[in-house]
């Protein structure tokens, strides 16, 4: 992830949203081989995620679930309902801001709710509170965030991680049910971020927990009605320093999530 207004002193470490590569280790035991059915499976779903819009290269597969871009987190067993029921993530987009095959139904989305886990040091937390209020501030749209403090009662899960690798949060898309997604971790290896940065950050996360995707990069379904180039737009695949919402975001919300 870079900053393309001349920060180019923190682009080597604020890279958050790139691909994250992993190493693999191979067992030599020939009772412990895939089988050739799994392999197929596995890549009869990266062709259905290619085949959506999603580059090749930008997909890897990581402990039953598909990391995206870095950041975009889909469980297996969700691609796989889409293979088996026929529905697809169509539609190429050629422009702007772009959506994910599932949305959050109205029953949830009027209260998308987090629990933040007790890992979260106290920085972070205030920047999921700060884009809690960023996204109810969206006027016109549906559209409604919460806190909880009881990790039952809660859409999602805010947890920690750490990792060497050059991602700072990562979250899961809306499940098939039409439920938001269901976790985001943010990664504490970047606790020293600037404030403006950690919100900025926070604000895009949740973004793809109720749907939305990269803007700059060519995957899911464009949102008629949002413009063809919004280089601010907070869904963005790099972090900027927060300055609100692009006119671009909001339409692109008040669209999928009209009030």
């Amino acid at each position: 992830m870079q900053n393309r207004k001349g920060l180019q002193s923190l682009a080597a470490v604020m890279s958050v949203f790139m691909v994250v590569l992993f190493s693999f280790s191979s067992c030599q035991d020939e009772s412990e081989k895939v089988s050739p059915k799994a392999v197929e499976s596995t890549d009869e779903l990266v062709s259905f995620l290619v085949k959506s819009g999603f580059n090749k290269e930008d997909i890897e597969l990581k402990d039953e679930t598909y990391i995206i871009g870095g950041d975009i987190l889909i469980d297996k067993s969700e691609v796989e309902k889409h293979v088996d029921n026929g529905t697809s993530l169509e539609h190429l987009p050629t422009t702007e801001h772009y959506r994910g095959s599932y949305l959050v139904k109205s029953r949830y989305v009027s209260n998308i709710s987090f629990y933040i886990d007790s890992s979260v040091p106290s920085s972070w937390v205030t920047a999921i509170q700060g884009a809690v209020n960023q996204w109810n501030s969206v006027n016109g749209t549906s559209l409604y965030l919460s806190i909880a403090s009881n990790k039952s009662n809660a859409t999602t899960t805010i947890t920690t991680g750490f990792s060497k690798e050059n991602w700072v949060a990562r979250a899961y898309l809306p499940s098939y049910n039409g439920r938001p997604g269901y976790n985001m971790e943010i990664n504490t290896n970047y606790n020293s971020l600037n404030d403006d940065y950690k919100l900025f950050t926070i604000v895009h996360e949740m973004g793809h927990i109720f749907g939305l995707y990269h803007t700059d990069q060519t995957q899911g379904s464009f949102i008629e009605g949002t413009p063809s180039n919004d280089p601010n737009s907070v869904m963005n695949s790099y972090i900027l320093p927060w300055n609100g919402f692009t006119k671009g975001d909001i339409t692109a919300v008040q669209i999928i999530y009209p009030d």
